[in-house]
């Protein structure tokens, strides 16, 4: 599969995509890495001997190190071929003034999140075990989602839901009927008393099924906050009078620290009205424009 994408998505990857996918494999590496050791020392994740092998990283075994960052970059894959025809900036005029139904999805986000997190903290700390697992699972990934949410959670919910649905769905699934057949053929189990014996189906763990779902959120989410910090940079000139060929670090802090009552809307109401004439007059150059990215592509559409 990761192959496959790369060989569709490689003529149109930039620098920013590539930056952009590094940054995230990088992050959901060290975010996992404690936590799976934590659950393998806890007996929580258990391999036979002769299904790995052998090298291992606070015991976790090489393959599992290798699957924090084949998932990552697979996720990310689909979310590039999603979100490449968008032009990004165009979903940042309703950062200043969100729709109501935009302030109340977001509220909504953040308290199921909140919530979600504390759910797993009880489950965790709650006599008996079995749902160990899938509260250590809530109580790690949904304060990371808290924080993508609150920083860019009118962001995702402006852009069109094939853009962030489709990205977290379909390598869901993927990864849903792989883990079956892993479970299936004993590649790996859950430790028994730590789980709550439920399953989506086969041999599918509940805990699993979650797992693989929540993940794929995350890294869906970290991407689009990431875009949205580049459509600012893009977007106003006057803000970044100058853009590097490779997005520094210091200059998305920057972007990140800019006010949203300091974005140009009427420069976005342009952008948007050049971009509705172009794919109304001329639809061989509206598509041809997808090929391009950052404030050159914006520059064309004006052009």
């Amino acid at each position: 599969m990761a192959v496959f994408l790369t060989l569709i998505l490689y003529p149109i990857l930039n620098r920013s995509h590539v930056l952009q996918i590094s940054t995230t494999v990088i992050i959901a590496f060290f975010a996992t890495l404690p936590w799976d050791a934590y659950l393998i020392n806890q007996n929580i994740w258990s391999y036979p001997a002769d299904a790995i092998i052998g090298p291992r990283l606070f015991a976790i075994p090489i393959e599992e190190l290798f699957f924090f960052v084949i998932q990552t970059y697979i996720t990310a894959q689909i979310y590039i071929l999603f979100n490449k025809p968008l032009l990004h900036a165009l979903y940042l005029s309703n950062q200043t003034k969100p729709p109501t139904w935009a302030k109340r999805a977001s509220i909504a986000g953040k308290l199921l999140l909140a919530t979600l997190a504390l759910l797993g903290l009880y489950l965790v700390c709650s006599r008996g075990g079995e749902g160990t697992y899938l509260g250590l699972i809530l109580a790690w990934a949904c304060p990371f989602a808290l924080i993508t949410w609150s920083v860019a959670g009118y962001f995702i919910l402006s852009l069109p839901w094939a853009c962030t649905i489709a990205p977290i769905l379909l390598p869901t699934l993927y990864l849903w009927i792989v883990d079956e057949l892993a479970l299936g053929r004993g590649t790996w189990s859950i430790g028994s008393g730590t789980k709550l014996e439920m399953r989506l189906f086969g041999a599918l763990e509940i805990e699993e099924a979650t797992f693989f779902l929540v993940t794929n959120m995350l890294i869906v989410f970290g991407m689009a906050t990431f875009d949205k910090y580049l459509a600012v940079i893009d977007a106003f000139p006057s803000l970044f009078p100058t853009v590097p060929k490779n997005p520094t670090p210091l200059i998305l802090i920057q972007s990140r620290l800019t006010r949203s009552s300091d974005y140009d809307l009427d420069r976005i109401d342009g952008i948007k009205d050049a971009v509705d004439r172009l794919h109304r007059k001329s639809r061989s150059f509206s598509v041809a424009n997808t090929l391009f990215s950052g404030r050159l592509r914006i520059d064309l559409i004006l052009l």
